[in-house]
């Protein structure tokens, strides 16, 4: 059978339908991808020899007037030149993890085969959101997403990169050294890095904490003098090649809270603390961490250098609670679904046998 994947833009989106079309490609289906050109998604298709199609497309929320009229422009080019594309390809099914890159080709596929999305966050994107009336299934990775055609929804967590799920080890480790992993995601955090810098120059670091700290492509001097002036034990990288290994020789993680972020911390079963970007749209970021909060699995602060007093109080009390940070570790790993792409797989051949009988 011949897929489609539809996704683009942010890693965030690019990602998990990287994940499910690994599945499908692992089982003899043929992966055929739309997204942008000179992007993640077209750098993937090239590593693991998908077919790709390029679309020309613009995003429209939290745009000026004239930006929306532009992407409206070309959301109608996009349109025409899916028609062609699909025409091309001729999928059984599509599978769309939003974004507006996906938009006009999930709509105009969905004239043609079954349309499968799926969404990362908790507070559902607008792309999703309007295709969500065009999908056969509609996946979530937190529950009731959505509130509408519930019939179709089905619950089941973010797709995990193999390599984060591939070394789990348990927590309980008796090292006198206590780890912190600070990640700012790939484009690095300025708020995260500003935080860090007070509590490094205006707090009594404790002498046994050690930090992982990554950056992007940020500018990190200010920050390296700052850790250089505390005298602890500390990494500033610029990415971070192997996140499983990452994840498992740390104790906890400061991070965001973008979808997919947490959803790896949470598979790699540890405690975190999340500082919400509070300009995300829909301010999905809070409501992603205040699930996680809400379950015992992350502590939460703001996002704003007036914060580094709080941020520091929980990396103490958390330090010294061993239970609380245990307890907090076995509830991450209970909050998502496991196997999520398998869960994908089983359920759309199950939904594409019942359409064919």
């Amino acid at each position: 059978m011949n897929i489609l994947i539809v996704a683009g833009g942010t890693g965030g989106h690019v990602y998990p339908a990287l994940s499910i079309a690994k599945e499908f490609n692992q089982k003899g289906y043929k992966i055929s991808w739309i997204g942008k050109k000179d992007s993640l998604e077209e750098s993937i298709c090239i590593e693991e020899q998908f077919s790709f199609n390029a679309l020309k497309s613009k995003g429209f929320q939290g745009k000026s007037f004239l930006k929306k009229i532009n992407s409206l422009y070309f959301f109608i080019l996009s349109l025409f030149a899916s028609f062609f594309i699909i025409r091309k390809i001729r999928p059984d099914f599509i599978v769309s993890t939003g974004g507006y890159t996906s938009l006009a080709p999930s709509i105009i596929g969905s004239l043609f085969c079954p349309l499968f999305i799926h969404e990362q966050n908790s507070v559902a994107g607008l792309t999703n959101k309007i295709l969500h009336r065009f999908s056969k299934l509609t996946f979530e990775a937190f529950p009731n997403t959505f509130n509408t055609l519930k019939p179709k929804l089905r619950f089941v967590g973010n797709p995990v990169r193999e390599e984060i799920l591939g070394n789990l080890k348990n927590t309980d480790t008796n090292e006198s050294i206590f780890k912190i992993l600070v990640l700012g995601g790939s484009q690095g955090s300025k708020q995260i890095n500003d935080i860090q810098k007070e509590i490094l120059t205006n707090e009594k670091i404790p002498p046994h904490w050690s930090f992982i700290h990554q950056v992007g492509k940020l500018e990190s001097t200010e920050l390296r003098l700052a850790y250089e002036c505390s005298g602890i034990k500390f990494e500033i990288k610029e990415y971070i090649d192997d996140m499983g290994e990452a994840y498992n020789n740390c104790d906890i993680v400061i991070s965001r809270s973008g979808a997919m972020t947490i959803s790896e911390i949470c598979a790699s079963g540890r405690p975190s603390i999340l500082l919400p970007l509070p300009w995300s749209s829909n301010n999905h970021q809070y409501h992603n961490a205040k699930f996680l909060k809400d379950r015992g699995a992350a502590e939460l602060t703001d996002l704003s250098v007036s914060s580094y007093k709080d941020l520091f109080e929980l990396l103490i009390e958390i330090e010294r609670d061993h239970n609380k940070r245990l307890k907090m570790a076995d509830n991450a790993t209970a909050v998502f679904p496991k196997g999520t792409s398998k869960k994908i797989f089983k359920s759309i051949n199950e939904s594409l046998s019942i359409q064919t009988q």
